[in-house]
């Protein structure tokens, strides 16, 4: 019986560890729900099961370091300290060789988490979200230093840009189903259908606003990216659908409270990450870095700044001017 209680609460402890690592996956598309967040590693794991078992272990060391370094109790019962570590393991995993690779890949997660620590204090003075910019960042290095070190292997799978690839091959047939899907799951740079699909079942559970939203996100940045001219290869991997289906419901749902007018304002968002996307990649090409969700932040930051510009206007409208009574006026 004394020990009942100690192994109640480790059991406790465990679970919730668990479930605020599940809320991680949730928020790599901005929501927190831990079976959403289950469906999504699952999609995750039955593409790659070694994929599957990184996300989820950064997604623990990323909860643990947010804890440890004093990160907000909120943000972390959130699984706001999982999403850019998830991001940051499955991207070392899948442009790194080597046994090494597990060490990096949990060392950059736990990175993604202080990160995230010090960029909250610094943007939450402008009201500025951090979104994926550790993930971003910490990839780009990443990748920076594995060209320059020997120790670290590229996988030979990942393209490393070169001048020749610049001009990429428009031939074949666009297949717009399979391109929506997959950008979808490109959300964590998997190519799949299966890990697509589950992702937006996810969205779904979350609220059909999410999985409805994420949809026309993908649909609009699909036909703008068709219609532009953008190859095909790209077109049915869903390369210009992710940073869209993230922007949409950043814009349309999760940072703007008018719900009535916000799908407009995020379909044009979602729009505009494709040629920010294709003019990003042109940028990074040279120096052999994808573009991931970099498009995503720019567009969001965009779109958020613009609709506080307009309500601060909109306020200003409508609040009545006081007139103070003049001095000069003489009683009749």
């Amino acid at each position: 019986m004394p020990q009942a209680a100690p192994n109640f609460y480790f059991f406790k402890k465990f679970y919730l560890l668990i479930v605020i690592s599940l809320k991680g996956f949730s928020q790599v598309l901005l929501v927190g729900n831990a079976f959403s967040g289950l469906l999504i590693l699952i999609g995750i794991t039955l593409h790659s099961p070694v994929l599957g078992l990184m996300a989820f272990l950064s997604s623990i060391v990323g909860t643990i370091t947010g804890k440890y370094l004093g990160g907000d109790r909120d943000l972390i019962r959130n699984g706001i300290y999982g999403f850019n570590a998830i991001l940051c393991g499955i991207s070392t995993i899948l442009f790194l060789h080597g046994d090494k690779r597990w060490f990096i890949a949990l060392f950059a997660a736990a990175l993604a988490a202080l990160s995230l620590k010090m960029l909250t204090k610094v943007l939450d003075k402008w009201n500025i979200p951090v979104l994926t910019i550790p993930f971003v960042f910490i990839t780009w290095i990443g990748l920076l230093i594995a060209y320059r070190v020997d120790t670290l292997y590229m996988d030979p799978d990942f393209v490393i840009s070169s001048p020749a690839m610049w001009n990429l091959p428009v031939e074949g047939t666009p297949t717009l189903l399979v391109g929506m899907i997959k950008g979808i799951g490109e959300v964590f740079v998997i190519d799949s259908l299966w890990t697509g699909s589950l992702i937006l079942l996810a969205l779904f559970w979350t609220g059909w606003r999410f999985g409805l939203y994420a949809i026309i996100g993908t649909f609009v940045s699909w036909l703008t990216a068709y219609f532009i001219g953008a190859d095909t290869h790209s077109l049915n991997l869903g390369l210009y659908n992710y940073n869209a289906v993230l922007t949409i419901i950043a814009v349309s749902l999760v940072f703007n409270k008018n719900l009535k007018k916000t799908p407009y304002i995020g379909i044009i968002a979602a729009m505009l990450t494709v040629p920010v996307t294709a003019g990003l990649e042109l940028l990074l090409d040279p120096l052999g870095l994808p573009a991931l969700t970099f498009p995503f932040i720019v567009c969001s930051w965009l779109f958020i700044a613009l609709g506080k510009v307009f309500q601060s206007y909109k306020y200003k409208q409508t609040v009545p001017v006081q007139r103070l009574p003049s001095r000069n006026k003489q009683p009749i």
